[in-house]
This record gives C-alpha cells, sequence and structure tokens, in this order.
C-alpha cells in the first residue's frame, strides 16, 4: 500500500522461483519481513530471478478497483495491521481473514484451523446499564459453545482447545445512533460505546480465566505482557481512553490471571440475522429507510425500528459519504481486537456526495482515496464494494419523507 500511495513500481514473481532459488516463503511474512524479503528478491532480478514483471503499484490497485466496482469483490485485507494487533504471534502468523473478513488468528496447515465462534449484541435494544451484563453472558455463551459443540474436523478441535477464539459483535449500531438523535458524525459518542464494549467483554474473558482457566497458548502472548485489544501497550490507552485506569487494573489482572480467550472480539456483517433481530445489519448505516426485501417465497417490507420517531435521524448508507463510513469504522476497530466487516457503498449518482455541484458524480480518484483512507486509518479489512448504478437511484419514497415528523 506504500508503493500504491507513493507511485512506485511493485515486482510481480512466481512464487514458487522465489521459494526454490532464494528459500523464500513470501506467503508467511508480513512487516518488516516482507519488506526486506522483498527487497531481496528484486536486488536478485534478471539473475537469479528471471519470472517477473515490474508494473505500477497504481495501475494494480486501480485494476483491483475496478474489478470491486463490478463485482463487489475482490476483499482487502490489510496483512500487516492484521498481524500487528495479533496478541499470538509467538506462536505464529495470520496468513488471511475469514470469508466475511471479521474473524481470524493463528493456522497452521493441517494441523490448525481457524472457527469462527460469533455472535452479536444487538445495540438497538441495549441500554447503557446492561452493557456490562450483557457483554459477560455475550462472551460466556460463546465460551460455552466451544466446550458443548463438535467442530467438523481434528485440526479445528485442536485450534479451539489452543486459542479459544471467539467474536463478539453488534448490530443496529444505526438505531442505537438514532435513538439517540446522533449520526455517524458524531464520531466520539461511538468511540466511548465501543471502548465500553470492547473493555466489558476483555473484562469477562478475564473473569472467566479466574474460573476456567486461561487459554493453553497464554504463555508468551501479548495478553500476559499486559497488552490489551490487539496487543496495546497500557501507554496507549493513557492517550485514547476516557477511562484509563480501568484499563491499567485489568491488565494486572490479565497478567496475573490470564484470559480465557484469545481474541474476543469481531464485528460480523449480520445481513440475515439483524432481520430476526429487528434492526439494522451490523454497524453500518441502513441502506434505505424502507424498502423491499425480495426472497424465493414472498416480498418482505424492511424498515428500522424507531423510524416512526427518528426518521431524519437515519441517514441511509447511499447517501453518505464513504470516508465518513471509514472514520466511524476506524474509530470502532480500536476496541475491537479482531476485524470489523466493512461494506463500503458508493453512489455512482451524480449530486449525491457533492450537493454544491449538481452534475458533479463521484470519480475513480474519490473511490482510491477512500480505500486508501481505510488502509491509513487502522481498519484491517474492506468487505464488499457496493454501487448505486446511475438513474437507478432514489432516496426513500417521497411519501415517507413528506409524511415525516
Amino acid at each position: 500500500m506504500r508503493r500504491v500511495v507513493n507511485a512506485e513500481t511493485w515486482t510481480l514473481v512466481d512464487p514458487y522461483e522465489v521459494r526454490d532459488k532464494l528459500g523464500i516463503e513470501l506467503a508467511e511474512l508480513w512487516g518488516e519481513a516482507f519488506e526486506a524479503a522483498y527487497r531481496e528478491i528484486e536486488d536478485n532480478l534478471g539473475e537469479t530471478i528471471t519470472l517477473y514483471k515490474q508494473i505500477q503499484a497504481r495501475d494494480l490497485f486501480k485494476h483491483i478497483m475496478r474489478t470491486q466496482v463490478e463485482t463487489g469483490m475482490p476483499y482487502l485485507w490489510f496483512k500487516d495491521t492484521a498481524n500487528r494487533a495479533n496478541p499470538n504471534k509467538h506462536e505464529g502468523y495470520i496468513p488471511g481473514g475469514n470469508l466475511c473478513q471479521e474473524s481470524w488468528s493463528n493456522v497452521k496447515p493441517g494441523t490448525e484451523a481457524h472457527t469462527c465462534n460469533l455472535d452479536s449484541l444487538n445495540l438497538a435494544n441495549i441500554d447503557a446499564k446492561e452493557l456490562p451484563e450483557i457483554c459477560e453472558i455475550a462472551v460466556r455463551i460463546l465460551d460455552n459453545t466451544i466446550e458443548i459443540t463438535q467442530t467438523p474436523f481434528a485440526a479445528s478441535e485442536t485450534h479451539n482447545d489452543k486459542y479459544r477464539t471467539i467474536g463478539v459483535g453488534a448490530m443496529g449500531l444505526a438505531d442505537w445512533l438514532a435513538k439517540r438523535k446522533l449520526s455517524y458524525n458524531h464520531i466520539e459518542e461511538i468511540d466511548h460505546l465501543f471502548e465500553d464494549i470492547g473493555y466489558y467483554c476483555t473484562e469477562a474473558s478475564m473473569k472467566l480465566a479466574r474460573e476456567r482457566g486461561a487459554y493453553a497458548a497464554f504463555s508468551g502472548s501479548e495478553w500476559s505482557r499486559g497488552h490489551l485489544i490487539g496487543a496495546k501497550p497500557v501507554s496507549w490507552f493513557d492517550e485514547h481512553s476516557r477511562q484509563p485506569e480501568r484499563w491499567r487494573q485489568l491488565s494486572q489482572d490479565i497478567q496475573r490471571d490470564g484470559i480465557r480467550n484469545s481474541h474476543i472480539t469481531a464485528i460480523a456483517p449480520n445481513t440475515s440475522s439483524s432481520l430476526v433481530q429487528g434492526c439494522t445489519a451490523s454497524i453500518l448505516p441502513t441502506y434505505s429507510r424502507f424498502f423491499y426485501d425480495k426472497w424465493a417465497k414472498g416480498t418482505v417490507p424492511i424498515a428500522p425500528p424507531y423510524i416512526k420517531d427518528r426518521f431524519w435521524y437515519y441517514t441511509e448508507n447511499k447517501s453518505i459519504p464513504q470516508t465518513q463510513v471509514v472514520k466511524a469504522v476506524a474509530t470502532m476497530q480500536q476496541w475491537i481486537d479482531t476485524g470489523i466487516s466493512m461494506e463500503l457503498m458508493f453512489n455512482l449518482n451524480a449530486g449525491v456526495y457533492f450537493p454544491d455541484e449538481p452534475e458533479r458524480s463521484i470519480k475513480a480518484k474519490d473511490i482510491f482515496d477512500t480505500l486508501v483512507l481505510a488502509w491509513e486509518s487502522g481498519c484491517k479489512a474492506i468487505y464488499y464494494i457496493r454501487t448505486v448504478q446511475k438513474d437507478n437511484f432514489k432516496e426513500s419514497g417521497d411519501g415517507c419523507v413528506s409524511c415525516a415528523n
């Protein structure tokens, strides 16, 4: 990504030749080790390494962007960002994200396979006073699930026993904000909410360790060194937390008593489960204030739960600049130790993002800048890229808007 930002060249190589002639397995490296290995490869171009092609890094990234706009994929997973936050560096590395780009951990081919043990808090129905208890229940449910369920094959069972990876997520953030007459511009309130979620879930896992013992690979982990939420030192909380003293105490408690789960929080997309829960999906703005969801057996009308009393506080995702979404997700990501399944939606119609320029539509550079912002802001992944095609866009029906209070 640095070469993309700096408009430098990128070298495409044959991994087999690199492995065979230089003994470098690029897929197993990240961070400074990857950079050093890549420079070594480039130093050997034309001599030891004969199968290669050099292109502009931005040209490669533009090709990825074009494919995303056309198909929604590929997903982007920022390997260095994810591995820097890995609490289990002493046991290996994280090679990639899962299907929805929110849950991952160390894996070893044939012996340790990552398992997604996930649930989600319905923020639409949770009051602040309930949050500590509900976070603790969510963590206990997932830890119990590891005990009472059987995974499909031995490698996943081994991984569960060793790391006890779970992911408490969230849905209904748009409802939580609307209920309090807030929007996605209220970054401070979002920050406070997810700091509390991160703290209460981490504390719950520490309490479980007191009862049941720490996860098997705890010794030597970042947790054992007093680092929290994505390998952050306690000094980070002194600068970024509104209640740093509770994090300092939690760090001491974990060093003394351990922690039950190596990863604790991860936010899934919740596209279907949120419909059952009667809230908006995941942590994204609502797609539309009102729409029809077409299924094989019929069509279902969908509207957010507080639409009657908080109509104007539900800003539609198809009308929000996606840089605003990225900034909100980056704020949440600070307190989520694994990942957040972040979809981005770009509206290709003129005048949507630029009210002062009614003829101006989004450009490729705007999408480029948004994706780079996600990387620079510390987001770990970008899930689907959605687009609203030209001439196929309207706000919620005129009748809905005209009748809103």
